[in-house]
């Protein structure tokens, strides 16, 4: 390894690379010296100091054990290479002629190869020149593109990021934090999950998913950060021919003998709760007459006269459609709260632009004079 201080990643790869070079000397009619190059064909990525760095399609297997390589001779000898002239290389490079052929020097006795034909004019490569040249040229594209890669994934600009969401939250505040956040970062791989709330909160839990929008809002979890995004009101969705659909509001008690068309019942927090802890408010108990897991199939359901339903109003105007009435509720209101909610203890630089986009524009949202109730500013 290189003497005086702590070899790079760079190093490493470099190291790593040389290591995988097997030069075996032979002796053949025509050449001398002559080599045979063994060849392995090694996994499409490999991994070094932690770092995941893009593999030449072909490296060469060294029987160097240790070489005090570095870098620069391989982008000095490929300057070399390029142009067969150690003049012209020099300029190309900035430095000194004399340096130069120094380096190029230190590298054959390393390799302890002939790599330049210094007789020749031109200038000439060995047939170890040609391929060292050619290799050197896929490594160092490799390498620079790792690290290239690398820091774009430590800004956050790569990488993956997967996102579970109420599919309610698809109407009013999601799909402008989604077309935010593909500005903002091209390459982050987005993966998106509709999920009940129960669902965000255990994809949290076991790390399937990085970042949620859970719809009511979640108890608080042990490590899990939550952020109000907005409130919106709850509105009847009523079939078209109901005897209520003709008014202007409604109070929630006036359902009371009406069948409900609801979200599964699950544990822990559910819109379904919501909707059954608010009737009873208002004296009833909702008699379930079907339960369905999508938004749009609750409507569905609804414009075929299965039952009523309760629809955020985001949601209802976003799902207005032949044979639903939607109709606003009389106070007192049940609010659809909309919560973010990460582990506080894992925020890649991904995630950490993903939440920076969402809290943008949520205040975007709460700017707007309108009649959703975004959350208060803190």
């Amino acid at each position: 390894m290189l003497r005086g201080r702590e070899p790079t990643v760079a190093d490493m790869a470099l190291h790593a690379v040389m290591d995988d070079l097997r030069l075996s000397r032979t002796t053949t009619s025509g050449f001398s010296p002559a080599f045979t190059f063994q060849s392995t064909a090694l996994p499409p990525r490999f991994v070094i100091a932690g770092k995941t760095v893009p593999n030449a399609v072909v490296m060469l297997r060294s029987t160097l054990i240790c070489c005090d390589m570095e870098l620069r001779h391989l982008r000095y000898f490929m300057a070399v290479g390029e142009e067969l002239s150690f003049t012209r290389a020099a300029e190309r490079l900035h430095i000194a002629q004399p340096p130069l052929s120094q380096q190029i020097k230190q590298l054959e006795e390393e390799l302890g190869v002939t790599l330049l034909q210094r007789g020749a004019r031109p200038l000439r490569l060995t047939d170890a020149g040609e391929v060292l040249l050619q290799r050197s040229r896929t490594i160092l594209a490799d390498l620079d593109a790792a690290m290239a890669e690398t820091r774009r994934t430590g800004r956050g600009q790569t990488g993956k990021l997967s996102v579970g969401f109420a599919g309610s939250a698809m109407y009013v505040f999601l799909p402008d934090v989604i077309n935010g956040f593909r500005e903002a970062c091209p390459n982050v791989e987005l993966n998106l999950h509709e999920m009940l709330a129960c669902e965000v909160a255990q994809a949290l839990q076991e790390r399937k998913i990085d970042v949620g929008f859970a719809r009511p809002q979640l108890p608080p979890l042990d490590r899990v950060a939550q952020k109000l995004i907005l409130e919106e009101p709850y509105l009847a969705a009523l079939p078209k021919r109901h005897r209520l659909a003709g008014r202007s509001s409604i109070a929630l008690r006036e359902l009371v003998d009406e069948p409900f068309v609801l979200y599964p019942s699950t544990p822990g927090p559910s819109v379904t709760e919501l909707f059954t802890s608010a009737c009873r408010e208002s004296g009833f108990v909702p008699r379930v007459a079907q339960e369905a897991r999508h938004l749009q199939t609750v409507v569905g359901l609804v414009a075929a006269g299965v039952g009523v339903s309760l629809v955020p109003q985001a949601a209802a105007d976003g799902q207005r459609r032949r044979g639903v009435t939607f109709v606003p509720l009389s106070p007192p209101v049940p609010m659809a709260p909309l919560t973010v909610v990460w582990r506080e203890e894992d925020i890649s630089p991904a995630l950490r632009e993903f939440l920076a986009v969402t809290d943008a524009e949520r205040k975007k949202l709460a700017s707007h004079v309108g009649t959703i109730c975004t959350a208060s500013e803190k």
